[in-house]
């Protein structure tokens, strides 16, 4: 076996934290970000020809549980946390103590510490509410919104006050030395569809990019200097649909990708046909402008495919070896919304094998790269 099998255990303390600060991961020079110093990871798990494996919310709850500490159904199924975990923001903009997911805020921002204390990386979505009537993401009917974020002060104004609350989080996330954590931030994803407010269908490119320069300065303005900026469109059909709402390249760290698989084996070649298709442009997106590649979020809800691990996912990883790979979350009140394994579930064996393939990247293993 490749790697050595950790004990389930409670969360690591805080005071064991690694401390990822600005000066131990890049020539313990002082002028060094936390944002620095994570990207200097990241190229290095590039690098090594590995990909960290990733699962969202994975603490916070799982397949049939919700709330318990030092918990994971990844864990409980390997013996290890995943390389990296996805947070999502939504309800943040708002003051809200728990996300969209019913997560609160105070708990995420802990195990954002303890995922940094033992090794992991941490990174952020946000499905935010809309600025004018306060909808949420989804609600997209309305196809001005972006147009009036940047023509209407008033609403201008609004949205900035979301954007600067999201700004005082990620100004928060210290580790138990009081440095700033790195991390990754990825909002207005999957702009190539059209069920977000902020997609393809609501706003024209020039808008989109004008939304994805007013959100990087406001948080500038805010002094977070611990974010990596992760693009990411969903599906798409060419390099060129894949660039089309790019903000640039003084704006973006990471070139990702939104895939996700659906009807089980029927839809396993529609699948790899769509990865290659927009993995396969942010690999050579990132290639070109030299950036990082990220699969930032894929998986078959339900995994009804029982070697879904080792005979899709792994291959897509082994051929474009982009630098993470995160799937959705494992819901504890919706028993098929799922898209990690859990224990006793029929991927879980096959979860075991894609662990310990060479390739794969969990926090103890990624620990070790600096």
């Amino acid at each position: 076996m490749k790697k050595l099998i950790i004990a389930i255990a409670a969360l690591a303390p805080l005071a064991m934290s690694c401390g990822h600060s600005k000066s131990q991961n890049a020539g313990d020079s002082d002028t060094v970000t936390a944002a620095e110093a994570l990207k200097a990871r990241l190229e290095n798990v590039v690098a090594s020809g590995k990909v960290m494996f990733g699962h969202d919310d994975d603490p916070v709850y799982g397949h049939s549980w919700v709330g318990d500490s030092g918990r994971s159904d990844v864990m409980e199924i390997v013996g290890d946390y995943p390389g990296i975990m996805n947070w999502d923001l939504g309800g943040i903009e708002k003051g809200d103590a728990a996300n969209l997911d019913s997560v609160n805020f105070e708990r995420m921002r802990a195990e954002v510490i303890a995922q940094d204390a033992r090794g992991g990386i941490n990174a952020f979505s946000w499905h935010t509410v809309n600025p004018i009537d306060g909808r949420d993401s989804w609600q997209c009917e309305d196809t001005t919104m972006v147009e009036r974020i940047l023509t209407d002060a008033e609403i201008g104004e609004a949205f900035d006050n979301q954007v600067r609350n999201v700004a005082r989080f990620m100004n928060s996330l210290t580790d138990a030395s009081g440095k700033k954590i790195g991390v990754i931030f990825r909002p207005w994803h999957e702009h190539t569809g059209d069920w977000f407010w902020w997609g393809s269908r609501q706003c024209t490119p020039g808008q989109y990019r004008a939304l994805w320069a007013r959100t990087r300065k406001i948080m500038d303005e805010e002094g977070v200097d611990n974010i990596l900026w992760a693009y990411s469109p969903d599906r798409v059909e060419s390099d060129e649909q894949y660039i089309e709402r790019y903000p640039g390249d003084e704006l973006v760290d990471i070139m990702g990708a939104d895939v996700y698989a659906y009807n089980a084996e029927k839809g396993i070649e529609a699948y790899r046909k769509a990865v290659d298709a927009t993995l396969g442009a942010a690999v050579r997106a990132a290639n070109e402008r030299g950036k990082i590649a990220a699969f930032s979020e894929t998986g078959l809800e339900g995994v009804t495919v029982s070697t879904w691990w080792t005979e899709v996912l792994l291959p897509v990883l082994l051929q474009y070896q982009p630098a993470y790979v995160i799937v959705w979350r494992n819901a504890h009140d919706k028993p098929t919304h799922f898209f990690g394994p859990y224990p006793g579930h029929e991927s879980a064996d096959d979860f075991k094998a894609f662990y310990n393939d060479s390739t794969t990247l969990f926090a103890a293993d990624v620990d070790k790269i600096r």
